[in-house]
């Protein structure tokens, strides 16, 4: 008898567990998906690095200097310049990765003493890459050296490295780490909070039979709709204050730039996630199907965004992809502003692209929610 009720109770939760096919698929193509991405996008190798290239000597030996660096694709020649303060500009800018400048006198100085300094400049606000970079840096030029020795060139008899590298590291001078990660992660909270906050509030009427009660009230589905948003909003503002008081002073994180700018594109990008969990809501039949949904979409926003390893790494078609990803845009404007100290002359794209992506999904948001009312 025991075991027909048990079979009989297994049968009833499988078949109401396969009727819910929203949330059969979210159980199985989420984690299949997010395995797939996790493979891709989590890719310790750096590779395509975009390199400015100053070669003030123009002859055959700084050529092969330059081929050398762009052999192996860990750096590609992106962009070539005739002055060091646009090369200093390209990195500060975020147009290149990093920049290698050759003198006037590289070719007269390895012929004449048997030694020549370069200079590479890189950008060192992911540690991660940026120390990485170093190292290719030092290879590449051990393996020149070697080649120079080889070719038996008029450098001395000593067994000397020839060319020797200065490397800097622009706007991250101690390769700390903590400070490519720490905007991150607050991006990645802000997402996080946002989308699924609101969307479990927008959904909590269904869940206890209230919706019903508020479709009676003489208000407005506007008044409803800013309701729900102004509330979580201000939340989650006075939570960006915290964690940005925490960054300063637990990870002495710099505050380089105009922070009234990054208050403003905060609460748009807050405004960005707000809209995505209200659309998530008027979807939902319930509170776990809206968290099931939320969490689904949360991890490919955060790992396609550059919140925890470098848009570089990825292959090319996700670096495209990332191009659609509201928060990818918000961590550069706000790595730009606390670590560069750079304005809307730098990201004004990325600018146009986040005022873009909010005001689409705060009206998807509000026809559906108003579309749910009715």
């Amino acid at each position: 008898m025991l075991n027909r009720r048990l079979l009989a109770l297994l049968i009833k939760e499988a078949t109401e567990l396969l009727r819910n096919r929203q949330l059969v698929g979210f159980l199985t193509l989420s984690p299949v998906l997010s395995m797939v991405i996790f493979g891709f996008v989590l890719n310790s190798d750096v590779t395509h690095l975009r390199l400015s290239i100053l070669d003030q000597n123009q002859v055959a030996l700084s050529r092969e200097l330059v081929d050398a660096f762009t052999a192996n694709k860990v750096f590609l020649a992106d962009r070539y310049t005739d002055s060091q303060p646009d090369l200093t500009r390209q990195v500060q800018q975020g147009q290149v990765d990093a920049g290698l400048m050759i003198p006037a006198t590289f070719n007269r100085d390895l012929l004449g003493t048997g030694k020549a300094e370069i200079e590479v400049a890189i950008d060192g606000i992911n540690a991660y890459s940026s120390g990485i970079a170093k190292g290719y840096v030092t290879q590449i030029t051990t393996q020149f050296n070697l080649n120079l020795l080889q070719d038996n060139l008029p450098i001395g008899t000593e067994l000397e490295l020839p060319a020797q590298p200065e490397i800097k590291f622009r706007y991250n001078p101690g390769t700390k780490d903590s400070w490519f990660f720490v905007p991150g992660v607050i991006g990645t909270i802000l997402t996080l909070s946002a989308i699924l906050a609101a969307a479990v509030e927008a959904v909590r009427e269904k869940d206890q039979g209230t919706l019903e009660q508020l479709l009676m009230t003489p208000v407005a589905s506007t008044a409803i709709l800013i309701s729900k948003v102004v509330p979580i909003s201000g939340l989650l503002t006075i939570t960006l204050t915290m964690c940005l008081g925490v960054a300063r002073l637990v990870f002495e994180l710099p505050f380089r730039g105009n922070l009234l700018l990054l208050w403003i594109f905060s609460i748009l990008y807050i405004q960005i996630g707000v809209g995505i969990g209200l659309a998530i809501s008027t979807f939902s039949k319930n509170k776990l199907q809206t968290i099931l949904v939320g969490i689904f979409l949360n991890i490919p926003i955060i790992l396609l965004g550059g919140a925890v390893t470098s848009i570089n790494s990825m292959p090319l078609l996700f670096r495209w992809v990332a191009q659609l990803n509201p928060l990818y845009h918000y961590l550069i404007i706000m790595r730009g502003i606390l670590l560069k100290g750079v304005g809307l002359q730098v990201w004004w794209v990325n600018a146009i692209a986040m005022i873009a992506f909010a005001t689409a999904t705060l009206l998807v948001s509000a026809h559906r929610y108003r579309r749910q009312l009715s």
